[in-house]
């Protein structure tokens, strides 16, 4: 049996400014629910204003887990208000 490939890595960016400031995994309209989202991540989008941007798609959960953790590896922790 094969593993769903619903999954997507995507990243919020600062509409302000085109730096990203979030990096995620998610399936279905995560990537644009704000339910669930840190006081920073909640300040960061009330200052700067939001663009959702998916970078890939079509992976099963132990891929996307996988390229999150390298995209967010790229704009490094300190950069992202990622928890």
């Amino acid at each position: 049996m094969s593993k769903p490939t619903d999954c997507y890595v995507y990243v919020h960016i600062r509409a302000s400014d085109g730096r990203v400031f979030y990096v995620g995994k998610g399936r279905g309209k995560r990537a644009w629910i704000s339910d669930r989202r840190s006081a920073h991540w909640r300040r960061t989008v009330a200052k700067h204003g939001l663009i959702v941007q998916v970078i890939v798609a079509g992976l099963d959960e132990t891929c996307a887990f996988s390229i999150e953790r390298m995209v967010i590896a790229k704009y490094g922790r300190a950069n992202l208000v990622n928890l």
